[in-house]
């Protein structure tokens, strides 16, 4: 049986000791890693199985990547989730562009189909919740980005509470598209979004809120 010639590289990769990384065999453990988790979920994703079909070593991807977590967490960024940077002048604007994305993105990414399985492994597995968490984190810097864009011209409150908003618009996003079932299409999210900038807006809060 033939060896594939990643194998090859990564094996090679192996038997220098002392060497810099090679970055073949990064490419083809990430690759191999994407692949396990897109068709296994978290629970099929084991280091042994991304070791096996990058065809290289455990301890290969130990030097890299220190747990199965960390490499997970790694592999998670990659298959996407991410909103796009967007700046139209309006947070409310801002906010509808980047929460259709991420309906989108929930409903036609491999991250969006993994996603309810990784969320109920973190529900049993500390390390899962722990990746879980800096997931959303991370997804959520961009979206961070509009809402203090929003309140430093003035479309929110100087003292608006951002993660708040945060987790209403997003919160609402992931319980109906992974929860309820129920649709989050253009409609909803434009009457989702309106509703919590005028909750923080600058006329909002009068003196005795």
């Amino acid at each position: 049986m033939s060896v594939p010639p990643v194998a090859v590289a990564v094996a090679a990769a192996e038997r220098r000791p002392g060497r810099p990384r090679d970055a073949r065999a990064d490419a083809a453990i990430t690759a191999a890693a994407v692949e396990i988790l897109a068709e296994k979920g978290p629970g099929g994703f084991t280091v042994d199985a991304v070791a096996a079909r990058a065809g290289c070593g455990k301890a290969t991807i130990y030097r890299r990547w220190p747990s199965r977590a960390t490499l997970l967490l790694d592999t998670a960024h990659r298959l996407g989730l991410e909103p796009d940077e967007v700046d139209t002048g309006s947070v409310r604007d801002d906010l509808v562009l980047i929460l259709s994305q991420l309906t989108t993105k929930l409903r036609e990414t491999a991250a969006g189909r993994i996603l309810p399985a990784v969320i109920a492994e973190a529900s049993v597995n500390p390390e899962m919740r722990v990746v879980l968490a800096r997931f959303i984190h991370d997804r959520r810097e961009r979206p961070r980005h509009a809402v203090e864009r929003g309140v430093a011209r003035g479309d929110l409150a100087p003292d608006a509470d951002v993660e708040m908003i945060l987790d209403l618009v997003g919160g609402v996003a992931f319980y109906r598209e992974l929860v309820s079932g129920e649709p989050v299409d253009d409609a909803y999210v434009g009457r989702l979004v309106d509703r919590v900038v005028a909750a923080f807006g600058p006329d909002a809060f009068g003196p005795d809120a």
